[in-house]
């Protein structure tokens, strides 16, 4: 039996046999966890995790919380999750799952993410908008963003970018949305959009999810029409900075959502924020960043592997200087995270 080069296999189990069995495999990396924050950090790496839940010692996560991140991890293919006794009397099918992981380069043709937050100010519109211009850059696949606001969009003002609002695209059979930088764009006019039934909005954007590979959701929670669409959302991702009022939102608001839901710490400057993030338990951190305006996808490069997991690296790609600079002379936005 031989294993792809480069396969990732986590281990968290007692069982001696496994190891045994492992080493026999060559090209695979063992990688062994003993608690469950050991095991959450290595989930996004692995294309295999065999794993005993009664050996595993809780620290960070719950037990229950690994287990339902593996299985939608597993459900997305972005994982093969067995426990011990399994692998040891099926090595060669659950060695072939984790092949399939680790050389699939197709995304789900259909999924949506969801950023939200109950908090203002933690860069929850920058980061969408990165994700989105980065997931075209690299893949050349539609992608659509759509905002959920009270009062005035984020989108425009942050883009300064002239587009039809939802209103309009919804009422108006000959108005289009805008493309901006290959991301199809709907902002929200809310003070029209809250005269629609709820029933047309999500009929019209679950339309659009539709015709896109990914969908990205940049919402205010709780919202008065995001009900509509709530559950086309596959991953939720509750935004939050090192501030102790957006700490404890994201707290809230992740119990809320539930399973689904998953913590983004953003703009972490280092050791002085780690204080007040005791005991915050979170899918990614992501780091300050002095100019967000120039949309390079350094913040959502790293969602995008935390979303997609493993498929996701084979999509990275050097992107040519000269395009990036062209992106920042062109550029007309704010300097700073917004919404």
């Amino acid at each position: 039996m031989k294993a792809p080069k480069g396969l990732q296999v986590l281990v968290a189990t007692k069982s001696v046999e496994v190891f045994q069995a492992l080493r026999t495999i060559p090209d695979l990396e063992i990688r062994p966890a003993l608690t469950t924050e050991q095991i959450a950090q290595l989930i996004p790496t692995a294309q295999l995790a065999i794993i005993d839940p009664s050996d595993v010692v809780e620290h960070g996560y719950e037990v229950g919380r690994i287990q339902t991140i593996l299985s939608e991890a597993q459900e997305a293919q972005r994982i093969a999750w067995t426990k011990s006794s399994d692998f040891l009397t099926a090595r060669e099918y659950w060695i072939e799952q984790a092949s399939r992981v680790i050389g699939g380069i197709n995304l789900p043709k259909k999924f949506t993410i969801g950023l939200s937050a109950y908090s203002g100010g933690v860069g929850k519109t920058t980061l969408a908008l990165d994700t989105a211009l980065h997931f075209a850059r690299c893949t050349e696949q539609p992608v659509l963003l759509v905002e959920f606001v009270y009062g005035a969009s984020a989108l425009s003002a942050i883009t300064q970018f002239a587009m039809p609002y939802l209103y309009d695209l919804i009422t108006k059979a000959d108005v289009q949305p805008a493309v901006y930088q290959k991301v199809t764009m709907i902002p929200m006019d809310y003070d029209n959009c809250r005269l629609l039934p709820a029933a047309e909005v999500g009929k019209y954007l679950k339309r659009q999810f539709s015709n896109h590979v990914l969908s990205v959701i940049d919402a205010i929670w709780p919202h008065g029409l995001l009900g509509s669409v709530v559950d086309e959302v596959n991953r939720w991702l509750v935004v939050t900075t090192p501030r102790l009022d957006a700490i404890e939102n994201a707290k809230k608001l992740q119990a809320e959502l539930g399973s689904r839901a998953a913590v983004v710490l953003n703009q972490k400057r280092g050791a002085a924020d780690s204080l007040a993030l005791s005991g915050l338990e979170r899918g990614l951190d992501l780091p300050y960043v002095e100019r967000v305006d120039q949309w390079n996808g350094r913040l959502g490069r790293d969602l995008l592997r935390y979303v997609y997991g493993s498929t996701w690296r084979q999509h990275e790609k050097s992107e040519n200087v000269f395009a990036a600079l062209g992106r920042r002379l062109t550029h007309r936005g704010a300097g700073d995270q917004l919404a």
